[in-house]
């Protein structure tokens, strides 16, 4: 693989990022719970526990009701109610149980990062910006190409 090349890596050992100061951590993927943000790779945009769970109590509501609305749609023969209603199953029920699981992982994760001292992630770092931070402290993280798989420079053991 060439060192210009981007590869997509789903199990990678280490995400990095700033917690508080400026140091930058290695967290396993469970330990990285919500993680910091980031515009390229967040697949969610609430990176806090509170706003996360207002947000599932705000959606409690119409995902406990859309199921009701559904059978008196259906009751009353009304096809739009019921298409409507199902759309709302979907969203709200779907998205509730979304908010469940992440909150979950988050207390798992906040559990984890206790444990090995590490800060909760608030801005997501580049491999690159890793790699670099962790070439000048060694000894924490080692510097391979598992560990740093989106990194743009060349390991010692590939071919330039």
């Amino acid at each position: 693989m060439r060192a210009t090349e981007k590869t997509f890596t789903p199990s990678r050992p280490y995400f990095y990022g700033f917690g508080q100061g400026d140091a930058i951590h290695a967290y396993t993927p469970e330990e990285w719970g919500l993680g910091g943000s980031s515009a390229s790779s967040a697949s969610n945009s609430t990176h806090s526990l509170a706003i996360l769970i207002l947000v599932g109590a705000v959606i409690t509501v119409p995902a406990l009701l859309a199921p009701i609305w559904l059978v008196i749609g259906a009751i009353r023969l009304n096809i739009g109610v019921v298409f409507l209603c199902l759309l709302c199953i979907i969203l709200f029920t779907g998205g509730w149980f979304f908010i469940l699981k992440t909150i979950r992982q988050e207390l798992r994760a906040r559990k984890l990062r206790r444990a090995r001292g590490l800060p909760k992630p608030w801005y997501a770092v580049t491999d690159d910006q890793a790699r670099t931070w962790f070439e000048e402290r060694p000894g924490t993280v080692e510097i391979t190409r598992e560990n740093f798989p989106n990194s743009s420079h060349s390991f010692p053991d590939e071919p330039s």
